[in-house]
């Protein structure tokens, strides 16, 4: 399996943990409503909500007064008191005036950071993609040598110092390039490679911003702690009502489909095997794309036929072709990645259309209704896979249902997605992000 895969793999496993973990908080929590359904990581959040306002700083005072119980997140300045001082704290956080702030990151791993953060290096592209959101991507001094090759995506990063790559971290240039914090994925690089070989005092971050398996909520709450990291909370409420419009556009309109009027999706990645006619690399549960499939209304009919990978929740993996033939599904949608797939950078859709033959010329397929009846679709991993989602949601939904949802306009959304990101591209005339057009 490719490095690429594996980063994203990891990723969602780490998210799928740190989701069980806001469970148990949330199960833990005494007098709050958390009706937003996520917890925001952020110490001083003490009624373990999705926000640091004033029902924090009463909830607090409830604590030292007797009247509520203290959660996770309570003690905000980690003294191992509930005090005035945490109350202080807090009023610092909702002010922006912080000195430091305490989250826990991906990795379900307690971090305290200075403020601002004003030095950063970054090693994954979609959390470089919220920076840029964000508008604070002028803060970054360092990046991995993947951001080089994508000057339409990172016009500013793919000029930052290179500090090599994610496989065997370039420490010295690292630390050259004086960083406050370093912002990683869960499990790359690896901890023996990056953080044993660094100084305590330059924080790592280790956040997944790439993957939605986990629902929207995932998603809403990386990008709100990323703005209070960084001390860009509107900029992160823009993107966050941008998100959650394109969710309202599909999700009342999937929820009337009956299950028995749903489309049968057979979801792929890019073939891994080197035998790709006989088996392919097939996706199910756990994984972000069979997420997305499920938002859109789609049955992903790998799902409980693929072996989880490793130790992991997730299903993806080998599945043979013949199994494949045998379901018939209505629709086969692959995900491409690797092998010069850079839709930002590509000049055309060649490689993807490519992709899209390669499917329909596997032998017996030109049976399988979803090639029949032309319903071979291709997403890229860097269009979907990303806080872009949304805009990739709309599109599965309407190729799942083009009668239902023919007014969706996916490039528009994408390039709304793009502009936020500060972005001179146009999406209609650039690029190669799906095939064909929904």
């Amino acid at each position: 399996m490719r490095q690429r895969d594996l980063t994203l793999i990891s990723a969602c496993v780490m998210l799928v943990l740190c989701s069980a973990f806001a469970l148990g908080a949330n199960d833990a929590k005494t007098g709050s409503d958390n009706s937003a359904g996520y917890i925001l990581h952020i110490f001083g959040n003490a009624n373990m909500d999705e926000n640091i306002d004033e029902q924090d700083l009463a909830y607090i005072q409830g604590i030292i007064d007797g009247k509520e119980k203290a959660t996770e997140l309570t003690d905000a300045d980690l003294n191992g008191k509930i005090d005035q001082s945490d109350i202080d704290q807090v009023k610092s956080i909702i002010n922006g005036t912080q000195k430091e702030i305490t989250i826990i990151d991906s990795g379900n791993r307690t971090v305290t950071v200075k403020q601002p953060l004003e030095r950063l290096v970054i090693y994954t592209h979609q959390c470089a993609e919220i920076l840029q959101l964000l508008g604070v991507d002028d803060r970054v001094v360092g990046v991995r040598d993947t951001f080089a090759e994508q000057p339409n995506r990172f016009p500013k990063l793919s000029r930052v110092q290179s500090i090599g790559n994610g496989g065997e971290p370039d420490v010295e240039a690292v630390l050259k390039s004086k960083p406050d914090a370093i912002v990683a994925y869960t499990f790359y690089p690896k901890k023996e490679a990056l953080d044993d070989k660094v100084p305590t005092d330059v924080k790592i971050l280790k956040f997944d911003c790439e993957c939605s398996g986990l629902g929207p909520d995932a998603m809403r709450e990386k990008v709100k702690l990323f703005g209070y990291l960084f001390g860009a909370r509107d900029k992160a409420e823009q993107y966050l009502k941008w998100h959650d419009k394109c969710l309202s556009m599909v999700e009342d309109n999937v929820k009337s489909i009956p299950d028995d009027k749903k489309v049968r999706v057979y979801l792929e990645s890019s073939p891994e095997g080197d035998k790709p006619l006989v088996s392919r690399t097939a996706i199910g549960t756990g994984h972000a794309a069979s997420k997305l499939v499920e938002m859109a209304g789609g049955v992903n009919i790998a799902a409980g036929h693929i072996p989880k990978y490793e130790d992991t929740a997730m299903e993806y993996g080998e599945i043979e072709t013949e199994w494949v033939l045998s379901q018939n599904p209505d629709v086969i949608v692959g995900r491409a990645m690797g092998a010069g797939i850079r839709p930002y950078e590509n000049l055309n859709d060649t490689l993807i259309q490519k992709y899209a033959q390669q499917i329909r010329s596997l032998p017996g397929f030109d049976n399988i209704s979803a090639v029949k009846n032309d319903r071979v679709y291709i997403i890229t991993n860097d269009y979907a896979v990303t806080p872009n989602y949304p805009s990739a949601l709309l599109a599965l939904a309407k190729w799942f249902y083009p009668d239902t949802f023919a007014d969706l306009d996916p490039q528009a959304a994408h390039q709304e997605y793009v502009n936020m990101m500060g972005l001179d591209y146009d999406v209609k005339n650039k690029g190669a992000f799906f095939y064909p057009k929904p």
